[in-house]
């Protein structure tokens, strides 16, 4: 609203002749103006006066609905410095029945360096003004500044001070405590609300609703209450929203006896509480664990004549789910279902989600069933709860059996729910049926990642099948899949336990062209695979190149070479050639020189 106000005055020949006739005319008795030295001190307060006396003028003028230009350049430059700060309340109090000009006036005025610091005094007076002229934007406005620009200020103070050389309305004061709610200053706001009762000012109910809402939302519910309650001792009536905001409060820290007090006076008020007021009420006690008060008040709405909705019952099926009491829960399905209520995939979501979360099983997939019967489609969620229960109480071959029956009624499985089932399928070592699963997920348009690949790949590498984990290898190279770290480790490392170290070999070198750096436990695998392929010499060239490529001294590595050694001469020989690459002897490489010195000494008695 206030970007329409034009703040700043057009320098364009847009002024009417008449209006630059006004503007010569009521130039034409400025004192004469100096312009090479200072004026002597008396003609100071002339020249104050004639720009306050000038400005009004123009003010004036402007509500004669000709343009505004308060100031011209030459004016501003003579008179400006002589005009004090304390005389913008001066030209406002001469202005109150002007409440557009005079807001117009200060937002130039506060643009003009020269008049700054303006007091709080100004801006009280003209949220006065603009609140007297039900101009309530611009007085919020006002007033935000003033709080902004004076944080130190007592600014209820101000406007009560400026409230008896102006034009005042109390309704001022409401809005001060919105700014302060708005600004994030609650303890200011409660505090102006005291200030303005003890002092006879009746804020009324929107001002009382700011403080409310602020309360509740920061969850001070008590103090919400006590507000509430000195709202009514002072005759204020509540609206709609003040009875909104109360039923939030109400769920969140009353009973239900006092729901029943609240809900009689919201009729008492004119207000009838309907079916989003009371399942707002049953969502609440829900949510906070307190399922007798929602049973109790789902009692009286009835008794009130408000028939339960769709929403009611699945906001108490699912409150009651969570609170362990599936029995009641199925009790109220079953009730809805005779009284009419069609239940939607929410309601038997809620249900399903409710045995599930305390593993009744069999209840879920007899929900499940009954769903389907009553032509309401399963979604992602009814699988992901379905899939987790089942999965919980190590039913995996039943799970995979629901999986299909799932997808056979055009469920699209969500991609966790894959993700999920790949995880225990590799942890139970079924990696046939994870690679299953990944077919699945690319026919529900999902695409495996590289960290299922590597679950996959390395359930197979675990199994020794490892046909099937370079076939996965294979397959993430046609979907431009890059193999990981991960990947490249655990088919090496099945390569080299079946005594095809050669490949695992290859492998690596592939594997660091591609940019992968090898890791210590590759290193490992090969030494240890070329070692039981009785192939010493390369087992040692793979401990040399890892030392020299990749700056990597497998401890492990030197010391399994080492065991293999056939006699004391080829250890102290291994051990010196180790040395030169920067290995160091540990207890482990003391321990093979022992055990192998008593195997020769043995062998030679």
């Amino acid at each position: 609203m206030y970007a329409r106000l034009p703040l700043k005055p057009s320098t364009s020949s847009s002024f009417s002749s008449s209006a630059s006739r006004r503007r010569t005319s009521s130039t034409s008795s400025l004192p004469s103006i100096p312009t090479s030295s200072p004026p002597p001190q008396t003609l100071i307060p002339r020249l104050r006066n004639a720009a306050i006396d000038l400005i009004s003028s123009r003010l004036k003028q402007a509500a004669a609905h000709h343009p505004i230009l308060f100031l011209s350049d030459h004016e501003e430059a003579a008179l400006l410095p002589y005009l004090r700060p304390d005389d913008i309340s001066s030209i406002l109090l001469r202005s109150q029945s002007l409440p557009l000009p005079s807001f117009r006036f200060f937002r130039w005025a506060t643009s003009r360096p020269l008049l700054h610091p303006l007091s709080p005094l100004p801006h009280s007076i003209l949220a006065h003004i603009l609140t007297s002229s039900r101009l309530f934007s611009l007085a919020l406005f006002t007033l935000s500044d003033l709080v902004r620009a004076h944080p130190n200020h007592d600014a209820f103070a101000s406007l009560v001070s400026s409230s008896s050389i102006c034009n005042a309305n109390p309704a001022v004061f409401g809005m001060l405590i919105k700014v302060y709610v708005r600004s994030g200053m609650l303890h200011a706001a409660l505090d102006a609300c005291q200030r303005a009762l003890s002092i006879g000012i009746v804020l009324d109910a929107n001002a009382f609703n700011s403080i409310l809402h602020a309360l509740v939302k920061s969850h001070h519910l008590d103090q919400c209450w006590q507000v509430y309650e000195q709202m009514r001792g002072t005759g204020v009536l509540p609206n709609s929203y003040t009875f909104n905001i109360m039923t939030h409060a109400l769920c969140r820290g009353r009973g239900a006896s006092r729901a029943w007090e609240f809900l009689e006076e919201m009729e008492s008020h004119g207000f009838d509480p309907d079916v989003i007021t009371y399942n707002t009420l049953i969502d609440g006690y829900c949510k906070a664990g307190r399922t007798d008060d929602a049973l109790h008040l789902f009692d009286v709405m009835r008794k009130r004549r408000v028939e339960p909705d769709l929403v009611s019952c699945t906001i108490l099926i699912k409150g009651l789910c969570r609170d362990g009491r599936t029995k009641k829960a199925r009790q109220l399905f079953d009730g809805m279902l005779q009284r009419g209520l069609a239940p939607d995939c929410v309601a038997f979501n809620s249900l399903i989600a409710g045995h599930c979360m305390h593993g009744e099983i069999k209840e879920s997939r007899k929900l499940l069933q009954e769903m389907v019967q009553h032509g309401v489609s399963p979604d992602g969620f009814t699988c992901s709860v379905l899939v987790d229960a089942h999965v919980k109480c190590g039913k995996v071959l039943s799970c995979l059996n629901l999986m299909v029956q799932l997808r056979g009624l055009d469920v699209v499985v969500p991609f966790n729910v894959y993700k999920q089932l790949v995880e225990v399928l590799c942890k139970e070592e079924r990696p046939n049926a994870a690679r299953q699963l990944l077919k699945w997920m690319s026919e529900d348009s999902h695409w495996p990642d590289l960290e299922i690949y590597n679950l996959v790949i390395q359930s197979f590498c675990k199994a020794d099948l490892i046909r099937d984990a370079l076939d996965m290898r294979n397959e993430m190279a046609e979907r431009a899949m890059k193999p990981g770290l991960d990947t490249y480790q655990a088919i090496i490392c099945c390569l080299c336990r079946l005594n095809r170290s050669g490949e695992g070999e290859q492998l690596m070198m592939d594997m660091a062209n591609s940019g992968v750096v090898p890791d210590s436990a590759v290193c490992s695998a090969l030494v240890d695979g070329f070692c039981r392929e009785k192939d010493f010499s390369k087992a040692e060239s793979i401990i040399g190149y890892f030392v020299l490529k990749f700056k990597i001294l497998d401890q492990w590595s030197f010391n399994t070479l080492l065991s293999a050694c056939s006699n004391v001469i080829d250890m102290f020989g291994l051990q010196e050639r180790m040395l030169k690459l920067g290995f160091v002897p540990d207890k482990e490489t003391c321990k093979h020189f022992i055990v192998k010195m008593s195997q020769n000494l043995d062998e030679d008695g």
